[in-house]
């Protein structure tokens, strides 16, 4: 590898670190530079289900992970691989509908199939690093993106437990969702400026 090389690969992994350590920072900004295209309180009821469905779609995924220990197939991972990236992606999207703007939708659209793909790769080969022929196995039942009804045929029985959320930060994620749902309500029915 190129010194030129090595230096871009150095800055794309410091890039990609600082987002997933203030990943929670990082999307409130979002939303509070998004705040100026939501003022349509009709569109905010579109979206803001979305933006639930999404959060409890990531709580429920949290609920059965427990990194790099063992290789989870339980709970919506017995169906789907990757259910947190579903549930962000509902999020996200809601938010975008709530600005009623489709060209905020498009690029939203574009820029998740770009993380996704980005990041879904990097995460895949991690696991298959960690977990060889169990994880080869199970990407061969399961889909990356589109649940199948019929779960995984090594699927493990576990309960969510608020714990393991908790272990894995999602009670802050559920928290700042919340207040940024209760945010925006209030800034389009009691501050109503928009871009």
């Amino acid at each position: 590898m190129s010194v030129k090389a090595d230096v871009e690969y150095d800055l794309r992994e410091r890039v990609i670190q600082f987002s997933t350590q203030f990943r929670v920072v990082l999307m409130m900004i979002a939303v509070v530079a998004l705040a100026g295209f939501i003022h349509n309180l009709r569109a905010f009821w579109y979206g803001a289900p979305l933006v639930i469905i999404g959060e409890l779609i990531q709580m429920w995924a949290s609920s059965q992970v427990h990194k790099n220990l063992h290789l989870t197939v339980s709970g919506p991972y017995s169906h789907v691989r990757n259910p947190m990236y579903i549930g962000r992606f509902c999020i996200g999207l809601g938010i975008m509908i709530m600005t009623a703007n489709v060209y905020l939708i498009v690029g939203f659209l574009i820029a998740f199939f770009g993380y996704g793909r980005l990041r879904v790769g990097r995460e895949e080969a991690r696991l298959r690093d960690l977990f060889g022929e169990q994880y080869e196995h199970y990407c061969t039942e399961i889909r990356r993106w589109l649940p199948r009804l019929k779960p995984y045929s090594r699927s493990e029985s576990k309960n969510a437990t608020w714990e393991q959320i908790c272990v894995n930060h999602e009670n802050i994620n559920l928290i700042v969702v919340l207040l940024a749902l209760i945010g925006l309500y209030f800034r389009i029915t009691k501050i109503p400026w928009h871009l």
